[in-house]
């Protein structure tokens, strides 16, 4: 007889502006079976699938000294406040009811793949979520979302940075961009992303999805960037993300920001030449619309 999986979760106390570095850690585990990130107030819970043939307490020691080594590596100070193991069956339930449909806006509703068939909107993103980021629930997302709603123009050319889930990639598609360039530091994000096209029934001809550094990656000329990352990345490539937008006078939207981190990186775009546009705020987080 087959024995149900059993799951080990590791939750972690941590300032919410670091959740997305934790994930980015999370992914250096290659050699762990990591399969998603449960996010709470000031915590997530990292899930592994216990060993089959490994004691249950040894498996739980090892994990743990790899996350925090992990978590070294991008200088992140958190504190394991307990562990659970849990069967199969429940683990599945307890993270699909954990995901409901996300409304962004009026017309654009994202929507976990289980839930879709309940969902009726004007447009509706279907995700398939690897990890909780992504999936609409966090502010950051809703507030790309709505500002991607309304900058995209019909048959504009878009880059998402970092694009995760591709739920903001997909979004740009449904409001009429012609075509959209994404990339993520992630290979599971990318693979999860092409999953979610799928899912949409995204022509391939339209989007181009694909594994890279943000600091290395060329960006095209093209009329909008979306880049819904870490404040030091955004404000590390504000020249680069100017060069690629300033042919066409083109849109950056970009979050991953706290509202305490506003005034700098005006200023830092300011100097490499974006006039400010807007300003969107959900509880802490932001979201900052630029013109090159």
């Amino acid at each position: 007889m087959i024995q149900p999986k059993q799951f080990i979760g590791f939750t972690y106390t941590l300032e919410e502006e670091r959740f997305e570095d934790a994930a980015a850690a999370v992914s250096l585990l290659v050699d762990t079976s990591t399969i998603g990130i449960t996010e709470g107030i000031d915590e997530l819970t990292i899930w592994f699938v216990a060993h089959p043939k490994q004691d249950t307490s040894i498996s739980i020691r090892h994990l743990q000294t790899q996350l925090e080594s992990a978590f070294a590596q991008f200088n992140i100070h958190a504190k394991c406040r307990y562990t659970q193991v849990t069967q199969e069956e429940n683990w599945n339930a307890a993270w699909e009811a954990s995901i409901e449909p996300v409304r962004v806006s009026e017309r654009i509703t994202i929507t976990p793949s289980w839930k879709a068939e309940t969902v009726e909107s004007p447009i509706k993103v279907v995700i398939n979520p690897q990890m909780s980021f992504g999936t609409g629930h966090h502010e950051t997302t809703r507030l790309m979302g709505a500002l991607l709603e309304e900058t995209v123009k019909p048959n504009d050319v878009w880059v998402d940075a970092g694009t995760g889930t591709g739920v903001l990639a997909i979004i740009a598609l449904r409001c009429g961009a012609g075509r959209v360039i994404a990339f993520d530091h992630d290979e599971w994000a990318v693979q999860n992303s092409l999953e979610n096209l799928q899912l949409n029934k995204i022509l391939t001809d339209n989007v181009a999805i694909f594994h890279s550094n943000i600091y290395t990656y060329t960006f095209p000329q093209c009329h909008g960037i979306t880049a819904n990352i870490h404040k030091n990345l955004v404000c590390d490539n504000l020249l680069v993300f100017h060069r690629a937008l300033h042919q066409h006078s083109g849109t950056l939207l970009v979050s991953g920001l706290l509202r305490y981190d506003e005034a700098e990186v005006r200023q830092y775009a300011a100097q490499a030449g974006f006039r400010y546009h807007q300003t969107r705020q959900e509880g802490e987080w932001i979201a900052l619309h630029f013109q090159a």
